[in-house]
């Protein structure tokens, strides 16, 4: 049975409690699609690699702890290559907690991360830092069953975008319209990644009205709401854009918050299913 992330009440707005989807040290849909993407493939993972794992990982990107805590749940070997710092990460923290082995490179680029990763390990099975694959598209559709059949607005913040597809997708296949979609990017442009599953007329997508836009703030920004209520990376700013188009409080809106990065040593944990552990 599918446990729904709950629906809860934010000032205004309503708000899609996906970070309330934990498993230790971590949350988020993130997770459920790592979570997802190793039972896909464990028998594989075992069989064909060892049981060995490979990721690469920017600095505040929580992908390396998540991985790392669902690989150490399947009792996999874990191998993060990150940017070099000097500076403390509690996401490598959580990291190497649960066992991961952590590889720096010189510098942070996404290609140069990657080839290092391959290069280390060309047997491993490799995890992609933004989850892009067809095969974690399921993981988050479902969780759209809970949401209102009313709303105004649906906002979205967007990443890589993978779950942002998976909730439109699911949308389609749960008959889910609110008026209006909107997904607000930090970091790089989305289109080419919600074009390849979505089509060039993503923003009429199974007769829904999607826009994307881009925050105003930088990706390396760290946006305070509430003492960090929200994500501040990703939550945080499109929480902003909420404030900043004040109209959009006066309608009934919906901030899906697919995750929160860990900000703290020790998270509260809400344990809403056992998946492994």
């Amino acid at each position: 049975m599918v446990i729904l992330t709950p629906i809860e009440k934010y000032k205004d707005i309503l708000l899609k409690r996906d970070d309330k989807f934990t498993l230790e040290k971590v949350c988020g849909g993130k997770l459920r699609q790592a979570i997802w993407l190793i039972e896909k493939n464990l028998f594989a993972i075992k069989t064909k690699h060892n049981g060995v794992v490979v990721a690469y990982c920017n600095l505040k990107s929580p992908q390396s702890a998540i991985i790392s805590v669902v690989a150490r749940c399947y009792g996999l070997v874990c191998n993060i290559i990150s940017p070099k710092t000097n500076k403390p990460n509690l996401n490598l923290d959580i990291a190497k907690e649960y066992g991961a082995n952590i590889f720096y490179a010189p510098i942070g680029y996404p290609s140069v991360l990657k080839s290092m990763a391959k290069k280390l390990f060309p047997n491993a099975f490799f995890i992609n830092m933004g989850f892009e694959s067809t095969d974690i598209i399921d993981a988050n559709m479902k969780q759209v069953k809970n949401l209102p059949d009313d709303l105004d607005y649906l906002i979205i913040p967007v990443g890589s975008a993978m779950n942002f597809i998976s909730i439109i997708k699911g949308l389609e296949k749960y008959n889910i319209k609110p008026k209006k979609i909107v997904g607000v990017y930090v970091g790089r442009e989305p289109y080419t990644t919600i074009v390849k599953y979505l089509g060039e007329d993503y923003y009429n997508y199974a007769g829904l009205k999607i826009e994307i836009v881009q925050s105003h703030y930088k990706y390396s920004d760290m946006v305070d709401v509430d003492n960090f209520y929200f994500d501040p990376i990703y939550e945080a700013k499109a929480y902003r854009f909420i404030e900043e188009n004040y109209f959009i409080t006066k309608k009934k809106c919906l901030l899906w918050v697919i995750g929160k990065r860990a900000l703290k040593p020790q998270p509260s944990s809400f344990r809403l299913n056992n998946f492994c552990c």
